[in-house]
């Protein structure tokens, strides 16, 4: 099997591992998005089935589920099961099922008759960003876990991928240390950043009102408007921008090369209200996984920026 992702060396030693098993049974490959997991599958998918790449999509023993953004409903799984029940072309058939963390219960528990085909003649692919799968499914699986890049390795791919070596640390901390969300996060990185300079740069804390532009009613330019389609981006950008002071304050040794971190927030902000805003962001970002976040939200974490007590 070829490697067609960068870093996790250890997911590919046991992925490689795996596709040399006699009858490999069902699999889980689990991890943040953007790190590759998809291609990893895909590259097992045709060592299994024994074609190249460009024709996996095109081979009859091979099943692509990916509802995107959709949730997993139980008509999904009850297709793949009526496609169970045909003979392979060959010696099994492979399933991919793309986002699993998005699977009803239902659907999980519909899916647990493919995974028990004992005959190893339907072999079932699961990507997962989140371990929101029932244990009954898990039990069944061999689950290999895909890790974000180290730090030297994600600045490296960046600076190949055209980011100015200064903009690396901001660009890596927004797509999670994930290269292959950096190609969805370039789209709108430029406005980020400009963001992230403004509010570094403020010299009261209630400037930030006018950064995220909630000063005049209904702005069409208002920070959650405009990037409410990549809004868990937007706030690890937020966490970026309090968290760099935050650390800088509380290295034991505040040298030089933590300086440039400060800027105006290390004398607006002590370290506990730093410690508080930065706990809150990451509050919001649960929140919003979670699918229970609202516009009001986003003004109370706004507020609690600019009047956070300590």
């Amino acid at each position: 099997m070829n490697k067609t992702f960068i870093g996790n060396d250890d997911a590919y030693h046991q992925l490689s591992g795996y596709i040399s098993l006699k009858n490999p049974g069902p699999l889980i490959l689990y991890g943040k998005t953007g790190l590759g997991k998809r291609r990893a599958a895909e590259a097992a998918a045709c060592a299994i089935l024994g074609c190249c790449q460009k024709d996996l999509g095109h081979n009859g023993d091979f099943f692509l589920l990916d509802r995107k953004e959709n949730p997993i409903k139980v008509e999904d799984i009850l297709s793949l099961l009526d496609k169970s029940s045909l003979a392979a072309l060959g010696s099994c058939k492979v399933y991919l099922i793309c986002h699993a963390e998005k699977m009803n219960v239902q659907a999980q528990n519909k899916l647990l008759k493919l995974l028990e085909d004992k005959n190893r003649t339907n072999l079932v692919i699961l990507l997962s960003e989140r371990d929101t799968l029932l244990e009954t499914i898990k039990s069944r699986c061999l689950t290999i876990s895909f890790f974000p890049l180290a730090v030297e390795e994600i600045k490296s791919y960046l600076i190949e991928k055209g980011v100015p070596e200064e903009d690396t640390d901001l660009a890596a901390f927004i797509c999670g240390n994930c290269p292959y969300h950096w190609a969805e996060v370039s789209e709108y990185f430029s406005t980020l950043k400009g963001i992230c300079r403004e509010m570094q740069a403020i010299t009261r804390r209630e400037e930030l009102f006018q950064v995220f532009r909630l000063i005049q009613e209904k702005d069409s330019d208002e920070f959650y408007s405009v990037h409410a389609a990549h809004y868990l981006e937007a706030l690890s950008m937020l966490q970026y921008v309090f968290l760099s002071p935050l650390l800088a304050k509380t290295a034991p040794r505040k040298d030089m090369a933590h300086k440039h971190t400060l800027g105006n927030l290390g004398n607006l902000y002590s370290v506990g209200e730093l410690t508080r805003i930065c706990s809150d962001i990451a509050k919001h970002q649960r929140q919003w996984i979670a699918s229970s976040y609202t516009k009001n939200d986003f003004f109370d974490l706004v507020r609690s920026m600019v009047q956070v007590f300590s």
